[in-house]
């Protein structure tokens, strides 16, 4: 056997070898992509980033005079320490879920 068809016939290994590694990572990756779906419908996050770096601005739903007074009353809320309770009152007032009502107060606290 020549060197050439020594390489070559190494090559071709090596190749086979490489293509099942990929399809066998291409396998675990739709795996995970499965389950983060799954994750992410289960826990409502449809949308968002898991890794929760994405920073979102607070939903438009408080925009009258007495929202105003809802504003003022969750920044001094959060201004004392009382995140939770900024979000109760949120959620009481405007029937938001705990999601909708945690993302304002947060998009509140970084204004």
């Amino acid at each position: 056997m020549e060197t050439m068809e020594f390489i070559a016939l190494i090559a071709l290994i090596i190749s086979v070898i490489l293509l099942i590694k990929v399809y066998s990572l291409q396998a675990r990756l739709n795996d995970l992509k499965s389950d983060v779906e799954r994750l992410e419908n289960r826990s409502g996050m449809s949308g968002t980033s898991l890794s929760g770096t994405t920073a979102t601005a607070p939903p438009q739903v408080l925009n009258s005079d007495v929202s105003e007074n809802i504003n003022e009353r969750l920044l001094q809320l959060i201004r004392e320490g009382k995140k939770i309770q900024a979000i109760k009152e949120l959620r009481v007032a405007r029937g938001l879920s705990l999601k909708e009502a945690k993302d304002y107060v947060d998009g509140l606290g970084r204004i």
